[in-house]
């Protein structure tokens, strides 16, 4: 209720994209726009698109203003590979104890629930070290 008019549905339609670099522009995307209605309309056989009420596109560089993600990226460096994500950045830094990550872009990995479970795991891992984090050499990182 409320993310809907009454008797009317709310979809959520994810594309995944590519970071921005500057290749977002209205062209490309009105192009995907047409492309996935057109596979919405072959795939289930009803033209959903004079339906659409209310419709907002977020992104890569909307994205990346509202979020502060890196170039508007949702999980972080490409998974291009099966590897990719085994080879995520963990939630801590291996030279500065006390340095913990979390997001979409580290261990687990990305979308909303894998963050999250990123942010608990850091937090978790903030309460393990004492007050001052310290470089594995014996230096002391600065600290705010």
């Amino acid at each position: 209720p409320g993310d809907a008019p009454a008797g009317c549905s709310n979809w959520f339609t994810m594309i995944n994209a590519p970071r921005d670099v500057g290749q977002y522009d209205a062209d490309t995307i009105a192009r995907a726009r047409r492309d996935v209605l057109a596979k919405v309309r072959r795939t289930l056989g009803v033209d959903v698109e004079p339906l659409i009420a209310v419709e907002e596109v977020l992104d890569p560089p909307t994205i990346g203003a509202r979020t502060s993600s890196h170039q508007g990226s949702l999980y972080g460096t490409s998974s291009n590979s099966p590897w990719a994500a085994f080879l995520r950045h963990p939630n801590f830094h291996r030279r500065v104890q006390g340095l913990h990550f979390c997001g979409g872009s580290v261990h687990p990995g990305g979308g909303i629930p894998l963050a999250l479970l990123s942010a608990r795991i850091a937090v978790k891992g903030i309460g393990t070290v004492g007050p001052a984090p310290v470089l594995k050499e014996g230096r002391h990182a600065a600290t705010a």
